[in-house]
């Protein structure tokens, strides 16, 4: 009995055995599958390879939340949004391959944001959207899809906000395009873009109509000192549809804009800090100078207005310079300080002492900015603008004026991931 009960025993024993020997040979396998998603340290941190592939993929993204004071001089309290909140969450994917052509690689960055919509000021209805903000391909120099537009250059760098102003050319558009790398830091962009946003159309109808897209140019540097470009656009502004309207003429048929900007990289005076000086001069392309990215001006924009001395259609004129100091106190609390100047020309005529005049406007502003751990952001800012007017226009409670001004306090904390 005893013999029967060892044998019995034994069996077991070995049976177990033989079940642990198959679970530790299946140990290798697993140890494998959790150990096949790879860093990839080809293009810098936050990379994997994707299972069974040769691309190397970073998730990331951000969460923000805003809060505004604003005053606007011209309106009446009840006719802006002069506190609310906004929040944002966006998703970044981008995914890199290299090929014997070089890097090949798509990008997608995706937002979601909800709050009050007082981009216009005289909007106080929430605002719930979703919007691709850039989604693009690169590929042996070649650029396809939504990105910043390669005129840009200074973008409005370090200007906070989902609700900000702009003071210079900031804008994506859907491009296909090619850059050239000469090396030493030097590269040339050739573009055709989509500038559907930035089409200010008629004073007195509809958006322009194109036929053919936005061609667009630059030169760009960049190197230890900091780095300079200069661009160029130029596009049609097709006004047939306005030639059966009394007999309007097309003396303006042609919308071009230039833009020289130069950076300089400060670290004698802090290490990080920068300094942006940018000109730009648009002729039936204004908003591709920043003119009208104030809350200041009380008017009617357009880059063709109609001319009744000349029954014709003639373009704005505008151009501005834009400025930006960054400087950093510690490695985690930094200052920016940040202002504009620019005019808007249009044909006296067509001014008719409401809400439409030509005008000159500034606007300054700074933030201080605290990183109490990384990829956390707390942010102060402040801006104030102001608009002189050619001819008196009438604001929002009646009255003609000369002048127009707001102010904006915003509060914000992001956190990138």
């Amino acid at each position: 009995m005893k013999t029967v009960i060892k044998n019995v025993l034994l069996g077991s024993v070995a049976g177990l055995a033989m079940v642990g020997t198959a679970a530790a040979a299946d140990l290798p396998v697993k140890a494998k599958a959790a150990e096949y998603v790879k860093i990839c340290s080809t293009y810098g941190a936050g990379f994997y390879y994707v299972p069974g592939t040769d691309t190397c993929l970073k998730l990331g993204g951000f969460v923000q939340t805003d809060y505004y004071w604003n005053d606007f001089n011209y309106l009446p309290s009840f006719d802006f949004g002069e506190t609310y909140f906004k929040a944002r969450g966006a998703i970044r994917l981008d995914a890199r391959t290299q090929t014997e052509y070089g890097t090949l690689r798509s990008y997608i960055e995706y937002r979601l944001t909800y709050g009050t919509d007082s981009t216009n000021p005289t909007d106080t209805g929430e605002d719930v959207s979703a919007a691709l903000d850039k989604a693009y391909i690169q590929f042996a120099g070649f650029t396809f899809g939504k990105v910043q537009s390669f005129f840009d250059y200074y973008a409005d760098n370090n200007i906070w906000g989902i609700d900000s102003i702009e003071i210079t050319s900031d804008e994506n558009a859907i491009v296909a395009a090619y850059t050239a790398d000469f090396g030493n830091g030097f590269t040339a962009t050739i573009a055709i873009e989509d500038d559907t946003q930035r089409n200010d159309g008629v004073n007195f109808g509809p958006g322009i109509e194109s036929d053919i897209p936005a061609l667009v140019g630059n030169i760009n540097y960049e190197g230890e000192w900091g780095g300079f470009q200069v661009s160029g656009m130029v596009r049609q502004l097709e006004t047939d549809q306005y030639f059966p309207l009394f007999g309007v003429n097309d003396s303006d048929d042609v919308g071009w804009a230039v833009l020289g900007g130069v950076k300089f990289n400060l670290n004698a005076l802090g290490e990080g800090d920068t300094l942006y000086i940018e000109g730009t001069y648009g002729d039936g392309a204004i908003e591709y100078t920043g003119i009208t990215g104030s809350y200041a001006p009380f008017v009617v924009l357009s880059d063709l207005y109609f001319d009744p001395l000349t029954n014709s259609l003639e373009a704005a004129k505008a151009w501005t310079i834009a400025g930006e100091l960054t400087h950093f106190f510690t490695p985690n609390v930094f200052g920016v300080l940040f202002g504009n100047y620019g005019e808007l020309d249009i044909p006296s005529a067509a001014a008719n002492g409401f809400d439409q005049a030509g005008f000159s406007m500034f606007n300054v502003g700074g933030s201080l900015n605290w990183t109490p751990v990384k990829n956390l952001l707390f942010v102060a800012q402040y801006t104030y603008g102001e608009a002189d007017y050619d001819t008196p226009i009438e604001n929002g409670f009646g009255n003609l004026v000369s002048n127009t001004s707001f102010n904006q306090v915003l509060l914000s904390v992001r956190r990138t991931f």
